[in-house]
């Protein structure tokens, strides 16, 4: 496979350097503790990324990452993480189908950034990066899903994703409550 682990975007944001880099294998502790955090924070915030409750779910997040690391090991899954002065403030996730059949798309999956650095581009850098890295790999077709009722709807179909469809109750929400998900599609195009 195609090894993008030095792929970089740079801009100035707030006081520092952003950088984008490929998450490698093995994920090292500090890299956990600091993606296990973003997610915690992230579901504090009410975001529909799989978790239910910040605290008690914590060891499991933390346990999703460590998979992570055999996944992106075996080029599974690829993950960029954008950072600034080595603190990640972001992530992104993109997991090419392993069907026989579907082995022109993937799914974009765990774009988290965390609320302190949110509304600076870093959403749009980190979906890019995922974008650059599906068509580095020769996939056709990305798909995702997200909460009907988030702002996310809008901010991808600003990057040129268009919405598939909606699934009623699909997810449960950090209050109990049950929630459509929007399911969305880019195409890719190959140069």
């Amino acid at each position: 496979m195609t090894s993008e682990k030095d792929v970089q975007v740079k801009s100035f944001l707030k006081e520092g350097l952003m950088i984008i880099t490929r998450l490698t294998s093995p994920i090292n502790d500090d890299d956990l503790q600091q993606l296990t955090a973003l997610m915690q924070e992230a579901v504090s915030l009410d975001a529909s990324i799989g978790y239910t409750n910040a605290t008690e779910q914590a060891d499991a997040m933390y346990r999703f990452w460590q998979c992570q690391s055999d996944a992106i090991a075996h080029d599974e899954v690829y993950f960029y993480c954008a950072r600034i002065d080595q603190h990640i403030v972001g992530v992104i996730g993109i997991e090419p189908c392993a069907k026989y059949n579907g082995t022109h798309r993937g799914e974009i999956f765990k774009l988290i950034v965390s609320q302190a650095w949110r509304r600076q581009g870093i959403a749009k850098r980190l979906m890019q990066a995922a974008v650059d890295s599906a068509t580095q790999l020769g996939l056709r077709l990305l798909v995702l899903d997200t909460r009907t009722e988030d702002f996310t709807v809008a901010l991808y179909q600003s990057l040129g994703w268009r919405v598939a469809g909606e699934i009623p109750c699909y997810a449960q929400s950090t209050l109990g409550e049950y929630q459509a998900t929007t399911v969305m599609f880019r195409y890719l195009t190959h140069g």
